[in-house]
């Protein structure tokens, strides 16, 4: 069994440059930075490969030694409860601000955990050496760096390596590609709740106000033997209510989960229905051909309503969805929330499966059945063969002559008998029509 990568979580006092850092050492911007404090709420986790060794960085908000109620409360005992998963710290101080009490006292709380602790004294942009002051803190391995353009950070890297080693990871391991599933919705529908019923821990933070959420946040576990990354993100709403910089970000960040997740699990707020915003999320699924999964939560909350009937309520309101599966969950109660992965494994499996050729001929000659023959400047339109592609999204490519076209209403009838196939439920399809080769036998 090959053995986990030590992880090592960077700690310090908020706009110290934590997530800035975190992001050069990972290779891209993973985390979400700005200049105002408090930008950086949930705990993200990225794999670190340096001179044959890999270490987890674990970036989390700013430390404060406050006792205040709502989110700003809730986002220091989640980062503290990310403190005791930690196998040691990087503790990140600021060069141009100096040594304050503040740093003293993280230190000393991260000194009784018993845990390794390195210094990394950032913004060290002029000068690369640490500030005497530093040295009073009695750690032995203090390293200068900057962040912002990359200067020491290979000798960090070099320090953390050499006091966390760890195993290679087996070709054998790499080479399994975790089905990759993403949570989206509107804001407050409980996509972060819903994350931490399935891993059955706060993994991320929970909070009434919108946009508690903005990096999104990837966790890496196992689903029945199989390998699933669980990506929760921030909530989309339209481009005209995004107000300030961090949160164009986040929905940016959500926006990169969707293309590269394989099923994205799209969560509606049972009390509310359908909305307009949740019309558009479908759409932007479907367009970047991802599968789709309905997870209609809140339904604790719900009186009155028939399970029964709850798949085809939804699909009449959101068209793009038509043929995904529907499971009604409560991340409250655990109602039917493993259904919900079980439902997308099953997405995913179907996606490689996919149909034959002959399958796919079969379905799109009944649907031209269905409709009258289709006719291009009084000519009929006649089907010479398909050809199916297996990927995300799957494409369906029909040859027709004399010319590459069909009406929409044809189409639409196409897109309806791949979507209510009973193997193709959530699977996206693409059809593609072009003119059929003559020269062909």
């Amino acid at each position: 069994m090959d053995k986990i990568p030590p992880r090592i979580a960077l700690v310090g006092r908020p706009n110290v440059g934590k997530s800035t850092l975190f992001n050069r050492l990972v290779g891209h911007r993973k985390a979400v930075v700005s200049p105002a404090s408090g930008t950086t709420r949930d705990r993200l986790y990225a794999e670190v490969a340096w001179r044959r060794s890999t270490v987890t960085l674990i970036d989390s908000g700013g430390l404060e030694f406050t006792e205040e109620a709502g989110l700003p409360g809730d986002i220091q005992r989640h980062i503290r409860r990310g403190l005791e998963q930690a196998d040691g710290f990087m503790l990140v101080l600021d060069a141009q601000a100096g040594l304050l009490p503040a740093d003293r006292m993280i230190l000393d709380d991260l000194r009784k955990t018993g845990k390794p602790v390195i210094l990394a004294v950032n913004k060290s942009d002029r000068r690369l050496a640490v500030p005497p002051e530093f040295h009073e803190l009695g750690v032995a391995e203090a390293f200068a760096v900057s962040a912002l353009h990359g200067y020491g950070t290979g000798d960090l890297l070099d320090a953390l390596i050499s006091r966390f080693p760890s195993e290679p990871a087996s070709a054998a391991a790499s080479d399994v590609r975790p089905l990759a599933l993403a949570l989206v919705g509107r804001q407050n529908v409980g996509k972060s709740s819903l994350m931490n019923a399935v891993l059955r821990e706060e993994r991320v933070i929970v909070n009434d106000m919108p946009g508690t959420t903005r990096d999104a946040v990837d966790t890496l576990l196992s689903f029945e033997g199989a390998p699933v990354l669980l990506i929760d993100t921030a909530g989309l709403r339209h481009r005209r209510k995004v107000r300030s910089p961090i949160d164009l970000f986040a929905m940016s960040r959500t926006l990169q989960a969707i293309a590269r997740c394989d099923v994205a699990l799209l969560v509606l707020d049972a009390t509310q229905g359908v909305t307009r915003d949740d019309q558009r999320i479908a759409a932007q699924i479907a367009e970047r051909g991802r599968g789709l999964v309905i997870l209609v939560n809140k339904w604790d909350l719900v009186k009155g309503v028939k399970e029964r009937a709850l798949p085809e309520t939804i699909r009449r309101t959101l068209l793009p969805a038509m043929g995904a599966p529907v499971i009604a969950v409560s991340a409250k109660t655990g109602y039917q929330v493993p259904q919900g992965l079980q439902k997308a494994r099953r997405v995913g499996a179907a996606m490689e499966r996919g149909l034959s050729e002959a399958e796919c001929l079969g379905l799109i000659q009944a649907a031209w059945r269905s409709q009258p023959i289709p006719r291009f400047r009084g000519r009929p339109v006649k089907l010479r063969s398909v050809r199916w592609t297996n990927g995300r999204p799957a494409v369906a490519e029909l040859l027709t002559s004399p010319v590459g076209w069909l009406p929409l209403p044809m189409r639409r009838a196409i897109q309806k008998r791949f979507a209510l196939h009973p193997r193709l439920s959530g699977v996206p399809v693409h059809i593609i029509v072009t003119a059929a080769d003559r020269r062909r036998p």
